[in-house]
């Protein structure tokens, strides 16, 4: 009764949140004038990007599979595909409560041990966030001045104001940044295995699958190429608003890095979050708050739609087979 409770409490308050940061973000804006924008979008452009996003999907879909083969089970891209959409569907409900939920469906339908398929999970959440980390350094090399720009406005000099003495700011933003960093490797590993303290063998034995495959060249090829799509997806959506249009491809990496870091905030679906981090960043690029949002909102609008369709689709084959066993 008391973790039903606590389950209710911890939903409220990240919807509190989603809620409050949608709020601020969006405070003092035309609405009308924004929906307006979204309107004209030319959704043949947007087709394209849920397209790249779609692919992406069923990519990360085919890497888990590879994953789970060194431990000896043999999964359909199909089912893979399934579990990882209901995944996304679970956390929009609640977050980080997707790796949990896509590991179930595969248990009920293939059979794998969970506390195997969780070490497969963090496996595969370590190295996206060492592409998260390598594309952010690629944005930054690549986008030095545009960026240094946004962290100076929005974080230095809001820091400046606590810290007097340089050294001591410059070490503080440093250790933020890395509690931050291993604050969300910890935060999931632990939602993953506490469930399963007692199978940590087995658990073990999923984290290590990386190690186990015979030919680690296309799982290292699949990462690159679902980021790759992400990056496909934002920059193709650009063309669906007259205000983006003429945006490059620069654009479109430094907006996939700070969405990505907006989605990374524990509220349901990144709600806020990831649309106050794109419009601002666009805003790097001449584009006012309000068309910024317009493209925030079209793009994360329309992947959310993507995943309650397809999410919602993917359950009603695991909810039969659950019934045929």
């Amino acid at each position: 009764m008391n973790s039903r409770i606590f389950s209710v409490v911890k939903y409220l308050l990240f919807l509190s949140l989603a809620i409050f940061l949608l709020y601020w973000t969006f405070q003092g804006q035309d609405i009308g004038s924004l929906f307006n924008n979204i309107q004209q979008a030319n959704y043949l452009w947007v087709l394209a990007s849920v397209l790249a996003c779609l692919i992406a999907h069923v990519l990360r879909a085919i890497r888990w599979t590879l994953l789970i083969e060194p431990l000896g089970y043999n999964i359909s891209t199909k089912n893979a595909f399934y579990a990882v959409m209901i995944g996304y569907l679970a956390n929009l409900a609640f977050p980080r409560l997707g790796e949990v939920s896509r590991c179930g469906v595969l248990h009920k339908t293939d059979k794998v041990p969970m506390n195997q398929l969780l070490g497969t999970v963090i496996t595969e959440r370590l190295f996206d966030l060492l592409l998260l980390l390598s594309t952010t350094l690629l944005a930054i090399l690549l986008e030095f001045k545009r960026i240094s720009g946004f962290i100076y406005q929005h974080v230095w000099l809001k820091l400046e104001t606590v810290f007097a003495d340089g050294l001591v700011l410059w070490m503080s933003l440093i250790s933020m940044v890395l509690i931050l960093f291993f604050y969300v490797i910890r935060l999931k590993i632990r939602v993953l295995i506490k469930p399963f303290s007692n199978s940590l063998k087995g658990f073990k034995s999923g984290l290590l699958s990386f190690w186990g495959m015979k030919n680690k060249g296309p799982f290292m090829l699949l990462s690159v190429l679902i980021w790759f799509c992400y990056f496909l997806s934002t920059y193709l959506c650009f063309f669906a608003l007259s205000d983006t249009a003429e945006l490059s491809p620069l654009a479109a990496l430094s907006a996939l890095v700070l969405g990505s870091l907006g989605m990374i905030v524990p509220v349901q679906g990144g709600i806020g979050a990831f649309h106050w981090m794109v419009a601002e960043g666009l805003g790097l690029y001449g584009i006012d708050k309000l068309h910024g949002l317009a493209f925030a909102t079209l793009i994360h609008s329309t992947q959310l739609l993507v995943i309650l369709i397809i999410g919602g689709i993917s359950l009603i084959p695991t909810l039969l087979y659950r019934n045929k066993n």
